[in-house]
């Protein structure tokens, strides 16, 4: 187990210097000036400005940027945000707790509520049931969040008044010092009542729209592997031997069909984390996605790029993370 997950860090090697290349090319190819985005639409001389790209670095050939970018990586440098001049890691590490409690709010929907559909919708195929359950999984894999979220938010928001229509907490009805960034958390440990019911609140239609998708995914995989695995000569058997019905299908069925389940939400790690940029820009979700946007609209090149490695380096530790898993959940399963 120990050599594979070292071969699994080994390999991540590569991904990480495609990505530092990739996103340090793709970032500049993107029209604008991140001076010009600094200093403004006010008259200002040539040497100051020359001054600021002195300091940012940004006379210097293109090579040469990529290489002190490369070699800040190597040292757990991830630059100062040019807007902010606030070091990358510390506005990372304070809006990543949104984004965390967003994407597990999410996928906890989207396990919760795929992985009873799929087994149910495999137990009874063929009936009205699997075919609604399919017919909806397509619709909700090929919905764009954009256009979901705007329509979640002008039904059940605005007409219907049910849920705020973004941000985390009202900051009018209630206010006190974020302990550990989770919002759900701190409103509990401030100790007014309501803010914790303000916060669900809150969490509702963004975790909808971002577990949509994955939901999808999860509910129509966990339906092929359990129809695969119910065809199995061992379940057959648990049947023949009388077993009650939740024993054969929760315990011997189940317990082997969720391992492309927990494939496919390994890999939904980094669609969250996509689909993030979105919803928090949509619910003005004070996240590392809504961060993200607005670097670009900034041409906040440090932002970006530290933005992006850091959390392809997260997506990255958790398909590992997941890849472990398989030998506990299945033992037949052994990595050399």
């Amino acid at each position: 187990m120990l050599l594979y997950l070292f071969k699994r860090l080994a390999l991540t090697v590569p991904t990480f210097v495609a990505l530092m290349f990739l996103t340090f090319v793709a970032i500049r190819l993107v029209p604008g000036d991140p001076v010009e985005v600094r200093t403004g639409e006010r008259g200002i001389s040539p040497e100051r400005l020359a001054q600021f790209r002195h300091d940012l670095g940004l006379d210097q050939p293109v090579w040469k940027q990529f290489g002190d970018y490369v070699w800040a990586l190597l040292h757990g440098d991830f630059g100062t945000s040019v807007v902010t001049n606030e070091k990358i890691l510390t506005e990372f590490a304070t809006l990543f707790p949104a984004t965390v409690e967003l994407s597990l709010c999410a996928m906890l929907f989207a396990v919760l509520s795929g992985v009873p559909a799929g087994t149910f919708a495999a137990v009874k195929r063929g009936s009205w049931y699997d075919q609604t359950l399919m017919a909806l999984s397509v619709a909700g894999f090929s919905m764009p969040i954009f256009w979901w979220g705007l329509l979640l938010i002008m039904q059940v928001a605005v007409k219907w008044g049910l849920t705020p229509v973004g941000g985390r907490i009202d900051p009018i009805k209630f206010y006190f010092e974020a302990k550990t960034g989770f919002m759900l958390i701190d409103s509990v440990l401030s100790g007014q009542v309501g803010a914790f019911k303000d916060a669900v609140r809150h969490l509702i239609l963004p975790t909808i729209v971002l577990g949509t998708v994955p939901l999808a995914i999860i509910a129509r995989m966990t339906r092929s592997s359990m129809l695969e695995v119910l065809s199995e000569d061992y379940v057959r058997t648990a049947r023949a031997k009388g077993l009650s019905p939740m024993r054969v299908f929760g315990l011997h069925a189940l317990r082997n069909a969720l391992i492309p389940v927990i494939t496919v939400i390994g890999l939904s790690v980094g669609g969250l984390m996509a689909g993030a940029v979105l919803t928090e820009t949509i619910f003005s979700w004070p996240g590392v996605g809504k961060w993200l946007i607005e670097a670009i609209g900034r041409r906040d090149y440090p932002a970006l790029q530290g933005g992006v490695m850091l959390v392809s380096a997260i997506v990255i530790f958790v398909n590992v993370a997941v890849d472990m898993l398989y030998g506990i959940i299945n033992p037949r399963i052994r990595h050399g």
